[in-house]
């Protein structure tokens, strides 16, 4: 069973994937690599966790919600966001608040999608099985 709190550490662990990645305010993965001091190696390192961790992500996620979830959830994330701008809660014409808003809706979409199957079992009481043939 998945409780809010195993939720909230999948979301925080799809936020550190995106924001360490990159962010704008110039402390990510991406601003670490324009620099030229630093060792290759640990940089190299983080990279590969980096990558590594957001394709097990994206595995999950595409695994439980396939086209039809993934896209459903990236409409509600984008209405959310058009709401957002009309209320006056996001500037979308400002570049930062701009990038923020996508990587907080890129952090919703790969958090639930990471945990998809568990909320479908929690709402629907079906179980997701995958079928491995040996």
């Amino acid at each position: 069973m998945l409780s809010i709190l195993g939720y909230s550490v999948r979301l925080l662990i799809a936020m550190l994937v995106i924001f360490g990645s990159f962010n704008p305010s110039g402390y990510s993965y991406y601003h670490w690599l324009q620099l030229d001091s630093g060792d290759w190696a640990v940089k190299l390192f983080a990279g590969l966790t980096l990558t590594v961790v957001l394709y097990l992500q994206l595995n999950a996620m595409w695994r439980s919600m396939r086209l039809v979830g993934t896209s459903m959830l990236t409409t509600i994330n984008l209405a959310g966001i058009w709401l957002a701008s009309d209320l006056g809660l996001v500037d979308l014409h400002d570049r930062t608040q701009l990038t923020l808003t996508i990587q907080v809706a890129l952090t919703v979409l790969l958090g639930t999608g990471f945990c998809w199957s568990h909320i479908r079992y929690r709402l629907s009481g079906q179980m997701d099985s995958e079928n491995i043939a040996r």
